[in-house]
């Protein structure tokens, strides 16, 4: 048996590992690397393996750098299963169709610069050679999502599934947002029986709105992420007394919050902390604006899940008509609303994507507050190396955004305990519960400073060297 990691080795995006027993070869997730989407070079433009070599596709949850790809693989002729849970299955239809819709409009944009440069050169009497086969193209359109969704096998969480002879598959709640799975392969290959399992991304403990992760015992061969393999994070006691000073603050300076949040997870759980801050708290509610309406309709899927819930969370949510939506939370759906922030008086809460501030409304909402010292920003996401949010959340004086130049005089607090993701403490209790005598374990989906630091700690539980997985490289076990 064999496994090449062709993404998310040694980086955070580009979830793409392809396992190979005897004659099947099943990969696991197919995710968006962290790459310019229009560069003919992006990594994200080309596979290193064959995809019509495929005989199954499993997709752990529906983050896009878990998904991204999948268009492109359908596009490049892949025609078999692609398993998931019903509750992902419904978000990464929705984040596939919004990310082509991106792309086509990105692609527009850049059209149009490059018609103004050749308008320019023309102007100074030059002609600007440029290769028409070079012109700019979506990474994929609406009819190569609409492929994805026919070919989707939902799969229920603990239900063996067998996908084909000597292979059966099983989803166990990851807890790292709504539909994540870690998965489970029991494989038979020459009468040998092995057990490989792939953690995805594994949730917290202890976080209030999802329940803790399944653990899965008996594991001869682990696929484990390790975000912050090397990071302990604040517990959510106290996440939320520091939430509750933040809002006491801007209640005292009538002032606004500012909060970039990734649309699907993370929205649906600040959400969830606000109105637990207000109702059971009894916390002075401000208004909380949700300033996405991709965040709006996922919220729409979380509210047809309620199962998924811990049972505080339910008994909290049942309070309202519809989950998700307490009387202090107002979705805005349109830009003429979005707008209509940026001159209303706090106290207020804005919640708005993206979760990096390097895309959608929340640059807005960053020009209009970030230079008054009263107003706040909260970063409850990881921020990825060289985004406008790892410049704020490292306390940049001054910041460019949309091409102007602020200064960053707003209060800044990093809250990134509130990242759906285990820390190194959760990290380190998953491995102990599986009984400790992993056979083989491979890291993947984290920087290279956060899988060294995980590594010796993991090992204990290890029976083999832990290893660090190198893009494509490959490794018999």
């Amino acid at each position: 048996m064999r496994i090449t990691f062709h993404g998310a080795a040694r980086q955070v995006t580009g979830s793409c590992h392809l396992l190979e027993s005897g004659r099947h070869r099943l990969l696991l997730d197919c995710g968006l690397f962290d790459s310019d989407r229009l560069n003919p070079d992006s990594p994200n433009r080309h596979f290193t393996f064959d995809p019509q070599s495929l005989d199954a596709v499993v997709v752990s949850h529906a983050h896009n750098d878990h998904i991204g790809r999948l268009p492109c693989l359908v596009r490049a002729g892949y025609r078999g299963p692609i398993y998931c849970t019903a509750p992902t299955a419904e978000i990464l239809g929705l984040m596939l169709r919004d990310s082509a819709r991106i792309q086509r409009e990105d692609v527009r944009l850049a059209a149009v610069r490059r018609a103004e440069l050749r308008a320019a050169e023309r102007a100074r009497g030059t002609a600007l050679e440029l290769d028409e086969a070079d012109e700019l193209e979506p990474l994929f359109e609406l009819h190569d999502v609409e492929r994805v969704e026919a070919q989707i096998q939902r799969v229920p969480l603990n239900e063996p599934v067998e996908l084909f002879d000597g292979v059966t598959l099983t989803l166990h709640n990851a807890g790292h947002i709504l539909g994540a799975a870690a998965v489970q392969l029991d494989l038979r290959v020459a009468g040998t029986r092995r057990r490989v399992v792939y953690t995805g991304d594994l949730g917290r403990r202890g976080m209030g709105l999802l329940p803790n992760p399944d653990v899965v015992r008996g594991i001869d061969v682990l696929i484990s992420e390790s975000t912050y393999g090397g990071k302990e994070l604040d517990p959510y006691d106290r996440l939320m007394k520091q939430l509750h000073a933040i809002v006491a603050r801007a209640t005292r300076l009538r002032s606004k919050i500012v909060i970039p949040a990734f649309s699907l997870g993370r929205t649906q759980r600040l959400v969830y902390c606000f109105q637990e801050l207000f109702d059971l708290h009894r916390v002075k509610p401000i208004p909380v604006y949700v300033d996405s309406p991709l965040a709006s309709r996922l919220t729409e899927i979380h509210r047809a899940y309620p199962d998924a819930y811990t049972k505080t969370a339910r008994r909290l949510m049942d309070r309202d008509p519809f989950y998700f939506s307490p009387p202090s939370v107002r979705f805005c759906m349109n830009w003429e609303e979005s707008r209509r922030l940026n001159y209303l008086d706090g106290p207020m809460v804005i919640i708005a994507s993206s979760g990096m501030c390097d895309a959608g409304r929340v640059r807005s909402h960053l020009k209009h507050t970030i230079e008054d010292p009263d107003n706040a920003v909260v970063i409850v996401s990881y921020q990825a190396e060289g985004t406008l949010g790892r410049q704020i959340a490292e306390g940049a004086e001054r910041v460019k955004i949309q091409d102007e130049e602020f200064d960053l005089n707003a209060a800044v607090y990093v809250l990134d305990g509130f990242s759906a993701h285990a820390d190194r403490n959760d990290l380190l209790w998953w491995y102990e519960q599986t009984g400790g005598r992993i056979g083989q374990a491979y890291l993947v989906h984290g920087e290279p400073e956060q899988m060294l630091a995980l590594a010796p700690a993991m090992q204990p539980f290890v029976e083999s060297d832990v290893i660090l997985a190198e893009p494509h490289h490959s490794y018999e076990f």
